[in-house]
């Protein structure tokens, strides 16, 4: 795979995206992880996925062409951190139509306004130039699930013969600001927000995962 580097976070560290373009490619798909650097599971999961690509342990369908952040919050990422280096959750500072400032916990803080954050920004930017089919953002929850976003309950019931999780339309809680509604719901992009059982080993999460992961790859062919 190729890399670029995208943008930079507050701290100035690199958000590095790693790609395999096929010029005759169908479509684009998107993959994000480390949005919460708190949740290892998801960024851990993609670069060692990025790895067995690079080990050709993992082929790429030559009809599309995958694009993948592993860690769009490195400085939260370095450190183990929720969120950015202004404390900002970077999963409800994009600009949706539902931006609120306020928040019931500081982890929740929404930033001053909608896109102020620099990570925002680069994802942006990579949802505007990739134009994917559709996004999977990598993340852990202690109730681990397939959330979805848009029009992909069909994808997200194909990924759960694999890993075994509930595709659920909603998560639970109010997300304001979030790349579900963001994408899935303003930019009718499908999104699927992979909770993975938080603190499982990444072996384990690699065992559980990787095949629904797989399987989205071919999933729109």
């Amino acid at each position: 795979m190729q890399k670029q580097i995208i943008g930079y976070s507050v701290k100035n560290q690199p958000i590095e995206l790693y790609f395999k373009n096929n010029e005759k490619a169908k479509f684009s798909i998107l993959f994000l992880g480390g949005v919460h650097g708190n949740e290892s599971e998801g960024f851990l999961f993609l670069e060692r996925f990025i790895q067995e690509i690079q080990n050709h342990q993992i082929s790429i369908p030559d009809k599309i062409s995958l694009w993948i952040c592993p860690r769009v919050n490195p400085d939260g990422c370095n450190v183990l951190r929720r969120t950015n280096a202004n404390n900002v959750d970077l999963n409800r500072n994009l600009p949706t139509k539902d931006w609120t400032n306020h928040f019931t916990e500081p982890k929740y803080y929404p930033g001053p306004y909608p896109a102020s954050e620099p990570e925002t920004k680069a994802t942006m930017v990579m949802v505007e130039n990739i134009k994917p089919k559709f996004i999977i953002s990598f993340h852990s929850y202690e109730m681990p699930m397939i959330n979805y976003n848009g029009n992909c309950l069909d994808l997200a019931k194909k990924m759960a013969e694999y890993n075994q999780l509930e595709p659920k339309g909603d998560i639970g809680y109010p997300t304001p600001g979030s790349l579900g509604t963001y994408a899935g719901l303003e930019l009718n992009i499908p999104t699927i927000t992979l909770e993975i059982l938080r603190g499982q080993s990444p072996d384990e999460v690699w065992k559980q995962h990787l095949d629904a992961v797989l399987s989205s790859l071919e999933f729109y062919l």
